[in-house]
């Protein structure tokens, strides 16, 4: 496979994909710079770690479309995402001192966080729904599962920000519809 298997719309999406999860992973390290609460900062400071996974990602899917080769896409568990966005909340509010309502401006934070989760999800659905090369529709589909977890991510959060005495009682809304 070459280059010229793959069409040009595909090729820039895959360069758009790449920006944006740039600027995401910008906006959630300089977010964490500025928040006082730990669970917010931590949070988004996982969330830049994903965001800059899936650039390697794309990046490795790239050079594989650019030296010829099959690019070969690892999807995982149809619930690997989710869990690995649970398993890192957990551990995280296991591990943090402060139990107390966050600020507004956290929790601003974290909506325009939801925000671009929303809109990267609706981004690589598109592609996805447009992609001709199937491998670039597995590498959407992927993306897909890993914003949804990202949503679901920061809707916990956020729940737990504004309300940590009863969080737990509405702790099954790991799911999102996008």
């Amino acid at each position: 496979m070459s280059e010229q298997d793959y069409p040009g719309e595909e090729l820039e999406a895959l360069k758009q994909a790449i920006k944006t999860e740039l600027d995401i992973r910008k906006f959630y390290l300089d977010s964490a710079d500025k928040t006082k609460n730990e669970l917010a900062r931590k949070v988004l400071l996982f969330l830049a770690d994903e965001e800059l996974r899936h650039v390697d990602e794309i990046h490795a899917f790239s050079r594989s479309v650019h030296e010829g080769e099959e690019p070969m896409i690892n999807q995982g568990p149809e619930d690997e995402a989710i869990n690995r966005a649970k398993e890192f909340f957990t551990a995280t509010m296991k591990s943090i001192n402060e139990r107390r309502v966050a600020g507004s401006d956290d929790i601003s934070v974290y909506e325009i966080g939801l925000q671009m989760e929303q809109n990267t999800y609706d981004f690589y659905k598109k592609a996805a729904g447009k992609a001709q090369h199937p491998n670039v529709k597995k590498l959407f589909e992927f993306l897909m599962k890993e914003e949804n977890a990202h949503y679901a991510l920061l809707s916990n959060a956020i729940n737990y920000l504004k309300d940590p005495a009863n969080f737990f009682q509405d702790q099954e809304s790991w799911f999102f519809e996008g």
